[in-house]
Order: C-alpha cells, then structure tokens, then sequence
C-alpha cells in the first residue's frame, strides 16, 4: 500500500478569496510530482478546475476527511520546477498579485486548458410542445442548431450563432425545461504539431514501368532527397496523393510521422568569433572576475562598442561548461538582428521567445527549451522565464528600457526578476546598455544590491562616435523656414543622398501630426473614450486615438462652428515621410512605426529591405532609436527631441539623453564617418548638451543632484496607486474613500509621503475614469507593508471600481 501523499495546489481561479495553497489527496494510481498539472474539484459545486502542484506533503495539521481527492492529470509533463515556484512565490509577494497571475506570467498561454460548457439535448421529444407554445423563438432555434449539430454544441459555437444578450437567458430556460443538459468540458490548448516525411524502401526490389511517369518521378526524389516532406513532394513536384499510396503499397517508400517545428528559422551563414580588441578583452576579463566574486555586472559600452561581441563569447563560455543562456532584448524589432547573430554563432541550439509569434510557435519553442534541445534564449520580456534546467547566464540588452517593465498585472521588472533567478538559480548576470538608467548606474557604482560596473569607452576599431549638432528650431522659425526640415538638416540629407549614404530620419510620434484642430474656435478633435487628442493618419484620410484604438473619417469642417478652417498640427512619421518625397522628390524610403509593422515578419521584411539597400532612407519611431547596426548610415536626423522633454515626469531628461544617444549612434557605424542632426526647441537643455558630446557621466552626475535635491528614485521608492471606472462621480468618491483607507495605514509614521487623491495625467483611458494616488518612502519594504495591509482590507464597496497598485512604475501617466 502507498503511503498518504498530500498536494499543493494553486487552483487556476483569479480571485482574492481563493489566493491560496489547497490541499488534495493524491489517489494511488495517479503519480504526481511537483510541476504537474492536475485537475480537481473545487468549491461548494466541486467544479472541475485546473491546479498546479507546487509540493507535497504526507501530513497535514486538519481534519483529512474534508480532503478532496485530484481528479486526473492534465499531462505527464511537469511545467514548473521548484527554483520557479520559488521564482513564482517571490513575484507574488514583490509585485502584489496572485498566485495564479505570477503563473499565468511564467507559462505560455496555450498549455492552460480552457473551462467550457458543452449543451446536449434531453427529453427533446416531450418538451418540444412547450417551446411552441408562446415562448420566444430563439430557444427553438437554439434547439434546432444544436439538433442539426449531432445533439450537442459547445458554448463557445452556441455564442458564434446567436446573440450574446439573448443566449444565456435561453439557455438557462432551457436547461429548466430539462430540453437540455449543461455539462462541463475540459479542453486542453496546446498541440504538437506532427509532418509526415517520406524515405526510400527495398531499394534493390524497384521496378517501375516507364508509363508510370509520376511514379519515376516520385521515386526519383524521394532517392534524391530522403526524408523529404510530404506536403513538399504534393506542393513542389505536383505528386497525387494516389501516386503516393501506389509506391506505399509496392513497398518501395515508407512514411515516417514525426514532430515538427512551426518556427522555421531562416538559413544564416556560419560565424567564426571575432578578435576582440583590447578594451573588449579587459572588458570580458572584469566581468569574470566579477562573476567569480558572486557579483551581478552592469555593462557601459558607447553605441558601436562591440557589446554584442562581448555577450557571444561570455554565453559560449557557459556553453563549454554545460550551461544555458538567456538574452533579452527590449524590443521585437531588435530580434532579427539579434537572432542572426546568435543563429550564426550556435545553430539550431537558439529559440526565439516573444510576442510577435504565434502561440504554437512560442509552445513549441518553449518545449524544446523544456526539454534541452536547444540552449540559448533570445527575446523580449517574457523571455526571463525561459524552462532552462542549468542556467549559466543572463544578458539584458539595452537594460535602460522601459518596455523591461510589465503594464499589467503581475507589473514586474524584468531585471528584478532576473536578479531574484540569478540568485535562486546560481547563474551570472550582465546588464548592458550605451545609456543605462540612473538606478542601475547609481547602483553598480556604489556596490549596491550586488552590482558592479565596467565600462568600454571607445568604438570597435577605434572608429569615431558621430559628430552631433543642435539646430535651434526656434531661429529656424525666425528666419522664415516653416519646414519640418531645418536648413542644416536640409543640407546633409542632400549630401547623403548624392554620395548615395542611407539616412535615418527619427520621430518619437506615429502617424501623419499630433492633432486636429479649428482655428476659427479652437476646437480640438478628442477621443469620446480618452481624455487625448485624436491623431491625424493620412493614409485613409482618418483620425484615431492610440490609446482605446476608437478612430473616425476626419471632419471637413469644425463640428463646433462649422469653419472650413480645421488644420493639422504637429508632426508625425507619416508626415515626414510625404514631406521628403515632396521636398527631395525622392521614393526610395521606407517607414517603420506601429502602423507599418501590424503583420507578422513586418519588422524583419522593413529591415532587411533596409540592410540589402532597397531604400536608402528609413524614417520611424523609438523602434528604429536604438540597437541596429546599418554600416552604410551615415547621417541620422532627429526631428524634434522635446517629446520627452514635454512630459510631466521625473525621468524627462532621462529619457531625453537616451533617446538622442542611442538614435545618434546608429551613424558612422562603418568605414564612414557619421553625422546626427538634433532638432530642438530647448537647444540649452542639459541632457542635450552631454548628448552632444556623449557625456553619459557628465549626465548623470547632473541629474543625480537634481534626483537627490527632489528625493526621488534612487534616493526613494514610489507606489502608484491607479483608481478607475465607467462613472466618474463613483471614481472620485472612491478616491477619496482609497486616500482616506491608507492615510489610517500610515497615520502613525512619518517615513511615508502620500500625494493625492487627484486626477491621473491621463484622466480617461477607454471611457474609463482616471484618479491616483502616489505614495513615496525611503525603503521598497515599507511601501510593500501598507500595501499589503491596504489588500488586505476588505473592498466589497469598490465593486465597480478597479484598482492597480504599481512598485517603482517606470509610468506614471
């Protein structure tokens, strides 16, 4: 008899009340480990839910005959490992979540199962006299579909064919009259997916007659290509199913079916390691001396310093020693070009992770982590939770970036969260970047929280950083020019087009200008959703909100005043891009912004065009700022700089100096020298000026005195507190309410700063209402004790109320 094993299980059930461990019996003919997945019974209905076992126990300290029993396992496969349930706890706690969401972030999508209901008929004879007896028509066409589909429908079908607001009525009438029955149904999402591959067989016994040409021709590749696909032999040599099965049935071919991979990465020649130079040697040399000391490392390297060099050999170093490597980078656009690398380095040990693939493409990919096929990750965010069962390595590319920060719920910080799996995991950590944020650079050089610093001050080959000039936009408009081009930018766009040199033209905004409004009443056309004004796109002559995505055609007149006068105002890349063609007379250019890159590969497809010279011209957003490597651009304009600046937040300059630093340093990254031409209104702007002479430490030491002077992060941790909802008068009073609650929290101490209730910079997103509230203290735990306290409270009367709580936000809009 098998000794009593009880298991930890956290239910797939998002809900305060039920974020908790639960306790289920194991029966003896299932074997359940930690990581599987299980179904059980749960709640007073004992509805089937999904779990995940995150331990077992043989004892508990209660009453075991309340124990319910695990119905079955959802796979033999385990999905989580202890060091990520460990991981998962701790993300629960940082990030003031649940359980199931610190899951939910760790997981690929589809592994969940989906919860449905399916609907069969019962008594259908007996009842049907009733439905045709004065009740409403729906309930009979419900009855007839689900009748003509075999007796039974999914909801999910049920909803694709009627009327949400009518159909669950009708079917709870439905059930009552006992004309149908509901039962649960337990779906599971993913799939592997399977190809059928064709070999030769009983080679010496082939005889085919000459009439039967498409077999000769059947025989002739599969001889020449063995292991060839099926669906290649129908598509690339027109080959009949029949043809098939003849040569199948002589025995002279066999069909293997085996596991496929949906993403098919692209051919890339082999690369050999490069010869690092001095600095890059000494540079490796630090970091592993640090590493050796149990030290995370903080990497400054100028633009073109040959960074990525640096993290080929560091990650091939932990591939001698049988480890795995993680590397992150903060935007999709930065993944082609980084996977190329990679892919030329390792081969097919490389998987890719992030949002721009398919869910099956990220499962399989996942898996074939899981399972040790392949040893280096490359993604964006949701890559630090990569399945590695031996992780060596983890490298954040460009840790400077905000989109490192989650926006919903867990709201993590990807380099929190590599720092806490280093530390579980005993893996390295290396965060690099041109223009690090001035929490990490304030960390790695005071030694905090494990951080060390080292630095690479020079290009590869001792190529020269870019000359960077500010144009005065505001002399510009003195002197007559109304362009969106100033003169001097005007010259060396010419100067680069006739020596036949790419450009790059830069623009923090996307699509055609800012705003529309009338210049008769001053009218501005705004969101109804948001509290923002409508941006112009030209392409289709509409205007949209890139907030709620609510668009409408754009009005002829002021819908005010009815004045013919309405205008554009404001620039955005669409703008730039038909003001080049009209002003160089020039088509060569291609535009990279959210509105080009909507389709699967686009920002492969754009750049590449790019790289091959198709265009000599690439204009676009932050997407195009930072991280690529074009040889052959010589001159990068950016055409305003004080998107940032405009902004009221703490980190304006912040953001402002590494926007014009990382744009700048896609120039002269070849034999060429570059050039950069910043466009500004606020030419005297300190983060200008130490962009200008890319002076990161200049800029820093400013504006960690001003950091300093204001008390905010490093020197501080914040809390932003988002209240919202459809009413805004219920949104003020909870507000308040809110305020009111965590002022008691923290009416006895003094060590905590609370501002607000007020209303938040963005005061209507999606027609939902907007107020905050922001507390500030000088330790993260303190502000993680009044939020849990405040959690903890019991918030029935804030039911149509949504509240976000955010630690340390990188926005506070």
């Amino acid at each position: 008899m098998k000794s009593l094993r009880i298991a930890q299980v956290i239910v797939d059930n998002k809900c305060k009340e039920t974020d908790r461990i639960y306790s289920y019996l194991v029966p003896d003919d299932l074997e359940i480990d930690v990581g599987h997945r299980v179904i059980v019974p749960f709640g007073i209905s004992n509805k089937k839910v999904e779990g995940y076992v995150v331990g077992i126990k043989d004892s508990i300290d209660f009453d075991m005959s309340k124990l319910k029993s695990i119905i079955s396992l959802t796979s033999n496969e385990k999905f989580l490992s202890t060091r990520m349930i460990e991981l998962i706890a701790w993300i629960r706690e940082k990030y003031l979540c649940y359980y199931i969401e610190a899951i939910h972030s760790v997981l690929p999508a589809n592994i969940r199962i989906k919860n449905t209901y399916v609907y069969e008929l019962s008594n259908y004879n007996n009842s049907m006299e009733l439905l045709k007896e004065g009740c409403p028509e729906v309930l009979l066409e419900i009855v007839e579909f689900i009748e003509d589909n075999g007796g039974s429908a999914l909801k999910e079908e049920l909803r694709d064919n009627f009327n949400d607001n009518q159909l669950d009525n009708a079917l709870r009438k439905l059930v009552k009259l006992n004309i149908l029955k509901k039962k649960q149904f337990i779906k599971k999402q993913e799939s592997i997916k399977y190809e059928k591959f064709v070999y030769p067989s009983n080679i010496e016994s082939i005889q085919i007659s000459s009439a039967a040409k498409k077999q000769s021709v059947l025989m002739d590749v599969v001889l020449n290509n063995p292991g060839i696909s099926l669906s290649m032999l129908k598509k690339e040599y027109d080959i009949s199913q029949d043809t098939i099965n003849s040569l199948l049935k002589k025995g002279y071919i066999r069909v293997e079916e085996r596991e496929a991979y949906r993403l098919k990465q692209e051919e890339v020649s082999p690369e050999s390691k490069k010869i690092l130079t001095d600095e890059q040697q000494r540079a490796i040399r630090e970091i592993n001396s640090h590493f050796s000391a149990g030290k995370y490392v903080l990497l400054h390297g100028v633009t073109g310093s040959g960074k990525t060099e640096i993290y080929l050999q560091l990650i091939e170093e932990e591939l001698r020693k049988g480890k795995e490597g993680i590397v992150l980078v903060p935007e999709i656009s930065l993944t082609p070009q980084m996977i190329r690398r990679f892919i030329s380095r390792f081969g097919n040990t490389v998987a890719v992770l992030h949002s721009g693939l398919s869910n099956g493409e990220k499962y399989d990919e996942w898996r074939r982590i899981a399972e040790g096929k392949a040893k280096v990750a490359i993604g964006a965010r949701s890559a630090i939770f990569a399945p590695f069962k031996n992780l060596g390595i983890i490298i954040i590319d460009e840790e400077h970036e905000s989109t490192y920060k989650s926006e919903t719920r867990p709201k993590y910080d990807t380099r929190e969260v590599a720092m806490k799996r280093c530390e579980i995991e005993g893996s390295n950590l290396l965060l690099g970047s041109a223009t690090p944020s001035i929490e990490s650079y304030y960390k790695a050089v005071n030694h905090l929280d494990n951080m060390r610093l080292v630095s690479i001050n020079n290009r590869v080959n001792n190529r020269s950083l870019p000359d960077i000039e500010i144009v005065d936009m505001r002399e510009e408009l003195k002197a007559g020019n109304k362009s969106i081009f100033s003169n001097r930018l005007f010259q060396e766009i010419n100067n680069a087009l006739l020596n036949n040199d790419q450009l790059i033209l830069f623009l923090n905004r996307r699509g055609y200008s800012t705003f529309v409004s009338c210049r008769s009443c001053g009218y501005v056309a705004k969101c109804p959703n948001c509290n923002i004004s409508l941006t112009y796109h030209a392409k289709g002559n509409f205007l949209s909100c890139h907030y709620c995505g609510y668009s409408r055609v754009n009005p002829t007149e002021c819908p005010s005043c009815k004045s013919k006068y309405i205008k554009y105002f404001g620039i955005g890349t669409q703008r730039v891009e038909q003001e080049f063609i009209k002003t160089f007379r020039r088509s060569d250019i291609l535009r990279m912004d959210a509105d080009t890159t909507t389709k699967k590969n686009s920002y492969k497809i754009i750049l590449e065009k790019f790289r091959n010279k198709e265009a000599n011209v690439l204009i676009g957003t932050q997407m195009i700022g930072k991280g690529h490597d074009f040889p052959d651009v010589t001159l990068v304009g950016i055409i305003t700089s004080d998107t940032y600046l405009n902004l009221p937040d703490f980190r304006s300059a912040e953001r402002t100096f590494q926007m014009v630093t990382q744009s700048s340093g896609r120039a002269g990254r070849g034999d060429k020298a570059g050039k950069v031409i910043v466009q500004t209104y606020s030419p005297d702007h300190y983060s200008l000026l130490h962009a200008k002479k890319h002076d990161y430490v200049g800029f820093y030491e400013d504006e960690i005195k001003l950091r300093k002077e204001m008390n905010y992060p490093p020197f501080s941790h914040l809390c932003h507190v988002i209240i919202s909802g459809y009413k805004e008068d219920k949104v003020i009073k909870a507000a308040k309410d809110i305020g009111c609650l965590i002022k008691d929290l923290t009416c006895d101490r003094n060590d905590i700063e609370i501002w607000g209730p007020s209303p938040a910079p963005l005061s209507k997103i999606n027609n939902r209402h907007r107020w905050q509230l922001v507390l500030k203290a000088d330790e993260e735990g303190k502000l993680l004790e009044i939020m849990k306290n405040f959690y903890n409270l019991n918030l029935l009367n804030f039911n149509e109320i949504g509240i976000s709580m955010d630690i340390n936000p990188l926005n506070m809009l």
